[in-house]
């Protein structure tokens, strides 16, 4: 029987099959169904009726005697009720003006509220270690092997001087080549991954960890797949303020009184910011033309690189009561740096408004022995500023884009606006973009804002009526409507004026100096004619940390250096340690190259102050070192205000230090 007979059979035979299977199952049910016990055996209805009717009977019968036997009430109940149907007094829960008509006079139009500029800007030139966004998760400290135990050094009594000795350029330049391989390393992983040369493994070896004290930057975060890798970010970072409660009070001087007049659109809406910039290295600020101010930095561009780039953003250090998402740029995902220096503005508090009023509270009753309840005062709740929610915890403003809802979270009136909110932006420099800043440099900056018009909103059901408008009103919002009916397009953004530019910045140089201590040599005095004169063998030797930048490995060199004289240049080549800024694991170069035109001119401290620490240690006067720096300026490094970066980046607690 060939295979075309075989198929036309089982074809043939299919339903007679399953129709067998199915009487078959059937039948199976039905025998296995006669072989189970009769529940007769078991249960008989009569008796459960039976038991039935007696439970019924149980409940039926009085067991109070037994239930209430002992139990006597503890509280006069007719008292407490009384107590609890006494009125109170009403007056603290009353709204003031509750049912009171807001007259409205027509001949007042609306006018155009005046948007004062932004003020008192800062500018900051920064390098730091930044998380970006990569394919492959792939970096080159990866391949390098953990670094060894550190030597513990021996503490050694320190000699007393009998006096103080101190002596006392080189110019520097920045090489644009750098920025260059920064700027490659950065976008290595942007779109295609790293060179398989540099594809590593995780590291080897035991290895060291770097101390979690020290780290004050963030804990970087993966994003659809892509996992954080470290890049070098140089920059220059802005900070200004907005006076926003000018700006609240300009609002409701033009629009309160005026006709059509509704809450919500017609209070400060902010929707955008630019940022310009302009080159003074050969230019005075005050022969600057319009022509030589370039835009580098507008909202859009920022959320747009914050997005599709950085791996997180590091945690916010302003108050949402003092920040808009729509004004306050992001601050990038900054590694092992501490980030408030160039995030924050002198003007701007670290507290909000809750925190200050529960502050406040609570010193008051610390001042207050005693406090009766007649000295509390019961307000009636106040609505406030709320613009949104937090930046990290949804919508703010606008949120994340440009196209999002024009009233975005604002669903409250400001009452008591507060005083400024900070604006800020950071202007990254790159090799590929002609546009950025360049070092050797210099350059001064300037902003402005943008705000929704309230006279001519985003929403064409929000528009206020043509007759409520001011003459000087009208001709600008009639302008715009034929705009937007020839385009189809809504200009409805209003420009404040720019701020004043800024003092002149450039970008930093790749290396940062922390000093440490300074130990001064034995010297004596001898008499040369009518003179005392100070003589020493020896000249005054202190310890540095140069923080430097290593393009090669994409990371940051703390190279520990002792025996440091005036007339030493900072530059090392050698061994020398990494740190990971994503691992936190401090890694072994075999091969490091700092190169560095700074120089130590003059080194003073290291003298006896007399006096003795807990553990009857000699104290010393810190330590001071005057340097020229990679830039030809002189800079001032010192043990005092350096003290904790310098610890940190000398392992001073691993060498028992």
């Amino acid at each position: 029987m060939n295979s075309d007979r075989i198929q036309q059979f089982i074809v043939g035979h299919a339903e007679k099959a399953v129709v067998g299977i199915v009487f078959a199952a059937s039948g199976w049910m039905i025998y296995s169904g006669l072989q189970m016990e009769s529940i007769l055996k078991q249960h008989q209805p009569d008796r459960l009726e039976s038991d039935a009717r007696q439970v019924r009977m149980s409940i039926d019968d009085d067991h109070n005697e037994s239930v209430l036997d002992g139990r006597v009430p503890t509280f006069d109940i007719v008292k407490e009720t009384l107590s609890k149907q006494r009125p109170v007094d009403p007056s603290p829960y009353q709204l003031p003006n509750l049912l009171e008509r807001r007259t409205i006079d027509s001949s007042i139009r609306r006018e155009d509220p005046i948007l004062a500029a932004p003020a008192k800007l800062h500018v900051h030139g920064e390098i730091a270690m930044i998380a970006l966004l990569s394919s492959s998760g792939n970096y080159p400290l990866q391949d390098l092997e953990g670094a060894e135990a550190l030597e513990v050094v021996e503490k050694k009594p320190k000699p007393k001087p009998k006096s103080r000795r101190s002596r006392g350029g080189m110019d520097g330049s920045m090489d644009e080549e750098m920025m260059m391989m920064m700027e490659e390393q950065m976008m290595m992983d942007m779109n295609m991954g790293m060179d398989p040369s540099m594809m590593g493994s995780m590291m080897t070896g035991s290895g060291r960890s770097f101390k979690s004290d020290g780290d004050f930057g963030i804990r970087p975060m993966g994003k659809d797949g892509r996992l954080p890798v470290p890049r070098p970010g140089w920059f220059i970072a802005g900070t200004a303020v907005v006076p926003h409660a000018d700006i609240a009070a300009s609002f409701k001087a033009a629009l309160s009184n005026a006709e059509a007049y509704l809450p919500l659109r017609d209070q400060p809406m902010y929707y955008n910011y630019e940022v310009q910039r302009a080159d003074v290295t050969t230019k005075a600020i005050g022969d600057l033309a319009d022509a030589d101010w370039v835009l580098v930095r507008t909202r859009e561009k920022d959320l747009i690189r914050a997005a599709t780039q950085w791996a997180g953003f590091a945690p916010e250090l302003v108050p949402k009561d003092y920040r808009d998402a729509n004004l306050t740029g992001y601050i990038p995902p900054i590694l092992l740096k501490d980030y408030s220096a160039f995030s924050l503005h002198p003007d701007v508090p670290m507290v909000g408004r809750d925190e200050q009023e529960r502050k406040a509270a609570m010193d008051q009753m610390k001042r207050s022995d005693d406090i009766s309840p007649d000295d509390l005062e019961l307000k009636a709740p106040g609505v406030r500023g709320g613009l949104g929610m937090d930046m990290y915890g949804g919508n703010e403003g606008m949120g994340m884009g440009m196209g999002m809802g024009m009233y975005g979270g604002m669903t409250q009136i400001e009452e008591d606006p507060v005083e400024y909110k900070i604006m800020r932006f950071f202007d990254f420099a790159s090799a590929r973009d002609p546009n950025s800043p360049r070092p050797g440099r210099q350059y001064v900056y300037r902003i402005r804002y943008g705000i929704v018009d309230p006279n001519f909103p985003a929403n064409p059901l929000q528009q206020p009526k043509i007759s409520t408008l001011s003459r000087n009103v009208y001709d600008r919002v009639q302008e715009l409507m034929v705009a937007a009916e020839a385009t189809g397009k809504r200009d409805f953004q209003r420009w404040s004026d720019w701020s004043e530019p800024s003092t002149a910045v450039s970008l930093p140089a790749l290396n940062e100096y922390y000093a440490g201590p300074v130990e001064q040599p034995r010297s004596r005095q001898i008499r040369v004619g009518d003179k005392e004169v100070l003589l020493s063998r020896d000249e005054p030797k202190g310890k540095i940390v140069n923080h430097a930048l290593n393009m090669k490995y994409v990371a940051t060199m703390p190279i520990w250096m002792e025996d440091v004289m005036a007339g030493t240049t900072l530059s090392h080549q050698g061994e020398a340690e990494a740190i990971d800024p994503i691992e936190l694991a401090i890694k072994k170069v075999p091969d490091a190259t700092i190169l560095s035109q700074s120089t130590v001119i003059g080194l003073d401290g290291g003298i006896p102050l007399g006096l003795k620490d807990a553990n009857e240690m000699e104290l010393f006067s810190p330590g001071v070192m005057l340097m020229y720096d990679e830039s030809g300026n002189l800079t001032v490094a010192g043990e005092v205000q350096d003290q904790e970066p310098y610890r940190i980046y000398s392992f001073s607690s691993e060498r028992g230090l």
